[in-house]
């Protein structure tokens, strides 16, 4: 009876460190994926403000081309008004012109049908010297009125030119607006590209941490069944009696209880900076419950302090202790590794009924 019991007692510790197992490289695979979609939207920060300035670019660009937009509008404008001028004032002489001619026909058809009366030499005379005066006054106007009527074969011809430049000027006008549509585009579709990855990006990390947190949970879950968890234990009741705790390794705390670290992930516990290879010491006395890798933790070890308490310390490259052994306060448990950012420093969390509670306020 008794091997039967140790059989399954062998086969229940096998299955159980399976389960671990599988689940720690659960969490290393998403741990790396997260990494890189954080290393990635940092990288997008980064290119966003390279983007910025490529944007503030483009602004200066499309300013420039919309004052020569203006000019070219008011160019427009002027050549239009000079080349309506040049038509009314065409049409205005050439009508003046036919206007006169007919009258000058007038008065000659009148005065050859006119009788002669029975006017005296002198007073014909008199009147045949008015009526040249009169024809030649006419003759006069006409002759101006011809030099104009000469010159809008040249008002023709600057017409023509200037509708030439008026078609040149709507050209440069439209190719103008393209060139700004064109940039505005380019200016959204930078932004737009990137706010949409990094969107997808924090999407795809948000997925990634609930599936860690719950593989976490089950992890948390076999730990529980490793420890005795007692309902009417307080924090101030553990704090009492667990005393006061010893830290585990000599150095500067350079990462704070609940700081922000990877964009949105808080630290369930604080780093100490101190020397690689320094020995990292147990803070409480208690049983050492764990001794293995944790992604992103290196090595870690915990020990149970009692009163529904554990210790977690991280970033281990050497255990000096094993599952099930005791431990008294400030007696060395390790040597310390270098974490996944290449510093020794030390990982050290408390947790009481599983919750990451501020280690600082034990020492």
């Amino acid at each position: 009876m008794k091997k039967i019991v140790i059989f399954f007692l062998g086969i229940s510790l096998t299955v159980f460190s399976a389960s671990v197992d599988d689940m720690k490289e659960k969490i290393k695979k998403l741990d790396n994926e997260i990494k890189e979609k954080n290393e990635r939207i940092e990288n997008i920060d980064i290119e966003k403000k390279t983007i910025a300035q490529q944007i503030e670019e483009i602004k200066k660009d499309i300013e420039a081309i919309e004052r020569d937009k203006d000019k070219i509008e008011a160019e427009i404008e002027i050549v239009s008004k000079n080349i309506d001028y040049g038509q009314k004032n065409m049409k205005f002489n050439s009508s003046e012109l036919q206007r006169k001619k007919a009258l000058f026909d007038a008065k000659i058809i009148a005065w050859s049908r006119r009788g002669e009366g029975h006017k005296s030499f002198e007073e014909e005379s008199i009147l045949k010297k008015q009526f040249a005066r009169v024809l030649y006054e006419d003759l006069n106007r006409m002759a101006k009125i011809k030099d104009v009527q000469e010159n809008i074969a040249e008002v023709k011809k600057n017409i023509e030119k200037e509708k030439i430049k008026l078609g040149s000027l709507k050209s440069q006008l439209n190719a103008k607006k393209v060139q700004i549509a064109k940039k505005q585009q380019q200016k959204n579709a930078l932004i737009e590209k990137l706010n949409s990855e990094k969107k997808s990006h924090i999407k795809t990390i948000s997925s990634l941490e609930k599936e860690k947190q719950r593989i976490e949970k089950e992890i948390e879950d076999i730990i529980k069944k490793r420890t005795v968890i007692s309902k009417d234990v307080d924090f101030a009741k553990a704090q009492k009696n667990l005393g006061k705790a010893v830290k585990p390794v000599q150095g500067n705390i350079v990462v704070r209880f609940k700081q922000a670290k990877a964009k949105s992930v808080l630290s369930n516990g604080i780093e100490i900076n101190s020397q690689l290879g320094n020995r990292v010491r147990a803070s409480m006395k208690g049983k050492v419950i764990y001794v293995d890798k944790l992604q992103g933790l290196g090595k870690v070890i915990m020990i149970d302090y009692g009163y529904n308490t554990i210790g977690v310390y991280g970033n281990i490259i050497s255990s000096k202790v094993k599952v099930n052994q005791r431990v008294e306060a400030n007696e060395p448990i390790g040597i310390l590794g270098l974490s996944t950012e290449g510093k020794p420093n030390l990982y050290y969390e408390v947790r009481f009924n599983l919750k990451p509670i501020n280690p600082e306020t034990m020492f």
